[in-house]
């Protein structure tokens, strides 16, 4: 299977190619609000790197948000157009998904994942993930205050929690205060296009 992925939710963008087995080619750049500026560029880019044309690949891969609405605009749009410029069929995935499944094995160990992304104004999104990467509830988007009380269906007390994502440093100090156990992922606080397109390689 060969795949393009792409993400542009977020500050950052990104732009993956994943071939046999692996991920070949791989682009981050910090975006700010210029996601429709550069990720075309960003595209042309990794296709030539992997010396590939766009007929040649079996999907496209795109994050579907939560996210910044003109980011998740931007590139719904252009997996779109490329999808059907080519033929091709079109696959999605949440940023939470990919934020979640962007966390090291050793990390997930005995936790319960949370993966948030700051919505301003002490707004979040999130959701809750077991240590396997399966979803534990539904995605949400809810001040930051309500993530205690939202927990207590979810684990048992004293489950410790795996923190992921730009929305951590707005959760951690009300959890903190709650008394939630939590450890910090040392994985990047945006969704990125390599585990974008490695989620859905795994889907087939």
């Amino acid at each position: 299977m060969r795949l393009l992925a792409l993400d542009a939710t977020t500050t950052t963008c990104s732009v993956a190619y994943w071939s046999s087995g692996s991920v070949r080619v791989n682009r981050e750049e910090i975006a700010g609000r210029r996601q429709a500026e550069i990720l075309m560029p960003m595209v042309k880019t990794v296709m030539k790197e992997a010396a590939i044309e766009f007929e040649a690949l079996d999907g496209i891969a795109v994050t579907q948000g939560p996210g910044s609405f003109t980011g998740v605009r931007i590139g719904l749009a252009t997996a779109r157009g490329l999808a059907l410029a080519a033929g091709l069929p079109l696959a999605g995935v949440t940023t939470l998904q990919a934020l979640a499944a962007a966390t090291a094995p050793a990390e997930r160990l005995g936790h319960m994942i949370l993966a948030l992304l700051d919505a301003r104004r002490d707004q979040v999104y999130g959701q809750f993930f077991a240590a396997d990467g399966a979803p534990a509830g539904a995605p949400f988007a809810a001040g930051v205050d309500s993530l205690p009380g939202r927990l207590a269906p979810i684990c048992a007390p004293g489950t410790p929690l795996l923190l992921v994502g730009s929305g951590t440093p707005l959760a951690a100090p009300v959890l903190a205060a709650a008394g939630w156990q939590y450890d910090l992922s040392g994985s990047p606080p945006y969704p990125q296009a390599a585990t974008v397109a490695t989620l859905i390689a795994a889907r087939g």
